[in-house]
């Protein structure tokens, strides 16, 4: 800089002038300044000193600039006649304060500054507005005028720019719930401060929540846009998210500033979504036999992790038969599921969307394969625990079928009210079980034969009844009756329910092709008495279901009255 040069090029000499006498308390001040009026020096001497004497004069040395710093400021006491420096010293700051009452503090401070004995002096700085006072001792040999020039060698002109250095400071910080239920809203706190010293410009905060979890509008990423930050301040931002399937979300958000380098991750969170699941066993007889009642009892589990509210349960059976019995629920502990029950398991809750479950449309198959008209019965759980079991009861009157099927559904519905426009939002959990009664039905035949009197007179007649019924569940077929007449008993008619042929003494009826439950036939055979003594009429039957034949006998006492 050519302004710099000139400044380092100009030199300046202060005389300094005094007279030497015996005696003198005056003093005299010089003041020059260079031609930059960047420095000026003040010297302060005695206007009278005493020849051979050691005196003190002070140089105070002035940055007079407002932006400029000088350096390596040097200063030199030209010889003069009869004159000694002695030595020179940089005064300290009390005596600097100390020198508008002219005191000769001897004090000496090598603080920026240094001198030596030859009259060289030498400041290191001054910055603008600054001055340093130098001490001088010296002394003077000859009496007369003594005149003494302080000549400016060199300063070094600097100016000094001043930058403010800041350093903005992003910290995101993230907050989310532990555990929460499926069915409600989680909310996500965000907060991001600018800890810095320095403002920060527009940034956007991103969470990538990931599969499962979205917002009321559906979306699986939240975003904030922040038009900036200054120092030391804040911003927070909620948001409500739910889940679509219950498990464990983690995820972490990231600020990042536009235009720039600077970011910042918040720590990691993890939220553990809990559902209610459900759990349906049935327990009844697999074979039940004749008319009796069929008795069936059913658990309902919630097998999940948090309550079920308002729990339907439908319960199947053939309209073919009668619902004669049907239990209030009682609520017990949770269980074990058993390994006999006939339950079905439809595990994670299952979103309604998807239509039912595999369990659900299997046990719809088999009904429509089977087409029985089904009759139905609902009862309604108010609540139920995680863990808790409603157990209830219910009998059916099997009347004609052969098979009895019943089924009982439970079904829990929940949804997240703020995103019921959402399909995901709304979430279904379906238990089935199913269970199936054989009812087995069996002929049961009975055989009885009377006679009409006993004893029997000679040349009389008697009737024997032979008497078939069935008072088994189920018909039989080719049901057969055969009689055998004794001696001294001779044939005289037969009649039944069906055609008759008789081969000595020995009577076969016709069989007959079902006889159904609680049907009863009878057979009449009429014997003449032709001898006397005591007999048995025998009557014999068989049928389908009888392995062997059954026999039955009316035992007859025969007696000759003209004999007596």
């Amino acid at each position: 800089m050519t302004k710099t040069n000139t400044w380092r090029s100009a030199s300046a000499v202060l005389a300094i002038a005094a007279a030497s006498c015996l005696a003198g308390n005056g003093h005299a001040e010089e003041t020059i300044r260079t031609g930059d009026g960047l420095l000026s020096l003040t010297a302060d001497m005695p206007e009278e000193v005493r020849a051979g004497e050691e005196f003190t004069y002070s140089v105070k040395v002035s940055n007079t600039s407002d932006n400029v710093t000088l350096h390596n400021i040097k200063l030199k006491q030209l010889n003069a006649k009869g004159f000694t420096v002695d030595s020179t010293s940089i005064a300290s700051k009390q005596s600097e304060s100390n020198s508008d009452s002219k005191s000769k503090d001897d004090s000496k401070s090598k603080n920026n500054g240094k001198s030596n004995s030859k009259g060289r002096m030498s400041i290191a700085a001054l910055k603008p507005g600054e001055s340093k006072t130098i001490i001088v001792k010296a002394s003077a040999d000859e009496e007369g005028e003594l005149r003494s020039c302080l000549a400016i060698v060199n300063y070094t002109p600097a100016i000094c720019l001043t930058s403010r250095v800041i350093k903005p400071e992003l910290t995101l910080t993230k907050t989310a719930p532990k555990q929460a239920d499926r069915c409600e809203l989680i909310k996500l706190e965000y907060t991001v401060k600018n800890g810095g010293s320095g403002d920060v410009g527009a940034f956007v905060v991103t969470d990538t929540l990931g599969k499962g979890l979205a917002t009321i509008e559906g979306d699986d990423t939240l975003k904030f846009d922040v038009d900036g930050l200054a120092a030391g301040d804040s911003r927070k931002f909620v948001a409500r998210v739910y889940a679509s399937k219950p498990g464990s979300f983690s995820s972490r958000a990231v600020a990042n500033v536009k235009d720039s380098e600077l970011k910042s991750r918040s720590k990691e969170t993890t939220t553990d979504v809990i559902a209610a699941d459900l759990n349906v066993k049935v327990q009844g007889p697999n074979r039940l036999y004749g008319e009796k009642l069929a008795k069936f009892t059913a658990h309902v589990t919630n097998t999940g992790n948090t309550a079920a509210n308002d729990v339907s349960v439908n319960v199947y059976w053939p309209e073919a038969c009668d619902m004669v019995d049907f239990s209030k629920p009682s609520m017990q502990a949770s269980e074990q599921s058993s390994s006999n029950g006939n339950e079905q398991k439809q595990g994670e809750p299952t979103m309604a969307k998807k239509d039912g479950s595999a369990s659900s449309k299997a046990s719809a198959k088999e009904s429509d394969k089977s087409d029985i008209a089904m009759s139905d019965r609902t009862l309604s759980i108010g609540r139920l625990d995680a863990g808790q079991t409603a157990v209830f009861e219910y009998a059916i009157r099997t009347n004609d079928v052969k098979t009895l099927p019943t089924k009982v559904v439970a079904r829990y519905v929940c949804s997240v009210d703020a995103a019921e426009g959402e399909a995901n939002a709304k979430s279904e959990a379906v238990a089935t079980a199913m269970t199936r009664v054989e009812i087995v039905r069996l002929p049961a035949l009975q055989l009885v034969v009377l006679d009409d009197q006993d004893p029997v007179a000679k040349n009389s007649n008697v009737v024997y009844t032979i008497r078939v019924w069935n008072e088994g569940d189920a018909a039989d077929s080719d049901v057969a009756v055969k009689a055998e007449l004794p001696e001294g008993l001779e044939f005289v008619s037969a009649e039944g329910p069906s055609e008759n042929s008789v081969d000595g003494s020995t009577i076969t009826f016709k069989p007959m092709k079902t006889m159904k439950p609680g049907a009863r036939a009878d057979y009449k055979v009429t014997a003449k008495c032709t001898g006397d003594g005591d007999v048995r009429f025998s009557a014999m039957l068989t049928s389908k279901s009888l392995k062997k034949e059954v026999t039955g006998e009316e035992p007859t006492r025969l007696f000759d009255q003209a004999a007596k």
